[in-house]
């Protein structure tokens, strides 16, 4: 019975080593990765045990749990593209007219972490780990990444470009770059606070910086605002074609004074005839030399 026991226990033993090795836990990361390991073995709590930095690898025994995060420069685009995060936003501008916003935003999580865990710690017990996983086998964000963006960065973002649209027209927002320089300025410098009051007071998003496309109208303003110009350039075209015509008046005013009436419709037919305006009824003109003479017949006389 003891032989017995003990060939058990053997077994045993033999089977948990079997198994500590053969079910090894692994993390590796990437110089973009950071991983956090947490002891959740079948015998032991749930508990925090390292941070594994970049360009790292780690192991452990079986039932050990790590947590990928993307380290360094991430994107928040925002446009009609399939493979935007978000779509493009609306606004309402200040005279009630509704334009379309597309750009893109850079962003960096804190990744920062030390003996405690730090900031990613904080990060993904609090927020993370209701959107797991983060990162995939092949080390690309997944779908839940995407839909923890789009809560904590995507709806401040919204709100900031909402509220701020609504400080200036349509038409400066469309048409001013300064305007526009005005506008994207006003929401990098206050996007940062507003998500982190959606993350509960803890900056764990940082290093925004917003970049914006041409804020595009509604088709009937654009249609619109073209019709506008070509009624100007026509406008324009008329007051210059009217001080052509007065300064033309003027100069025939002129010769009318030194040349009496006839005298200027004279003047003004045997003008357009030697220019060749005259459609008829223009004399011959042969040129005569400096000095020279002509002898031209006397008309004959008329039949009695």
């Amino acid at each position: 019975m003891m032989r017995r026991t003990k060939s058990i226990a053997m077994v045993g033993a033999l089977l948990l080593i079997g198994t500590g090795v053969a079910g090894c836990t692994t993390v590796s990361t990437d110089s973009d990765q950071v991983a956090l390991h947490y002891d959740a073995g079948a015998f032991s709590s749930t508990t925090y045990q390292e941070c594994v930095k970049s360009n790292n690898r780690s192991w452990d025994g079986l039932g050990e749990q790590y947590y990928k995060y993307p380290a360094g420069q991430r994107n928040f685009e925002f446009s009609a593209g399939k493979d935007a995060e978000s779509p493009a936003y609306t606004v309402v501008s200040k005279d009630n007219q509704e334009l379309t916003i597309t750009g893109g935003l850079t962003f960096h999580l804190d990744t920062s972490c030390d003996d405690d865990g730090g900031v990613l710690r904080a990060f993904h017990e609090e927020i993370g780990l209701k959107f797991q996983p983060v990162l995939d086998d092949d080390g690309k964000t997944t779908g839940t990444w995407l839909e923890m963006l789009r809560f904590y960065i995507g709806q401040p973002l919204a709100k900031a470009l909402t509220t701020e649209a609504q400080k200036y027209d349509w038409l400066a927002l469309y048409n001013d770059p300064a305007t526009r320089e005005k506008f994207e300025t006003a929401i990098n410098a206050s996007l940062g606070a507003s998500v982190t009051a959606t993350t509960g007071d803890k900056a764990y998003f940082e290093k925004f910086n917003l970049t914006l496309q041409n804020p595009q109208p509604r088709k009937e303003l654009v249609d619109g605002l073209a019709a506008v110009q070509v009624a100007i350039t026509q406008r324009q075209a008329l007051v210059e074609q009217n001080a052509t015509l007065d300064e033309k008046l003027k100069q025939i005013r002129k010769l009318v004074g030194v040349l009496g009436p006839d005298g200027y419709i004279l003047y003004d037919t045997l003008q357009r005839c030697l220019s060749g305006e005259a459609p008829k009824g223009c004399p011959t003109f042969l040129p005569l030399p400096p000095g020279g003479t002509v002898e031209a017949p006397a008309p004959a006389p008329a039949p009695s």
